[in-house]
């Protein structure tokens, strides 16, 4: 296959352009123009925030279960004394 890209382009160009583009400027920019329709209404999203909020509150104000910390990991046996996280809470 040779197809010379030179002369694809001239026959490309002297070629007459698509009918089917004519227009398609101004069908786009009226498409992006027209209003959204609403997805749904102002009760519903009333009604979901108020559901929201309310579960919200109720698991913070009822929790699941006592926090525990975790225990200390330590690659190599007993947890370091001079770590850093000890040194800042130890009193001076």
């Amino acid at each position: 296959m040779n197809t010379n890209i030179d002369d694809a382009l001239a026959r490309l160009a002297s070629d007459a352009p698509y009918r089917g583009l004519t227009g398609l400027e101004d069908r786009v920019l009226s498409a992006i123009a027209r209003q959204p329709a609403a997805a749904i209404g102002t009760g519903t999203a009333l009604i979901t925030m108020g559901l929201a909020l309310t579960l919200g509150v109720f698991s913070n104000v009822v929790p699941a279960a006592d926090a525990q910390a975790a225990p200390a990991l330590s690659p190599l046996g007993a947890p370091s004394p001079l770590a850093p996280s000890s040194l800042l809470t130890e009193p001076r």
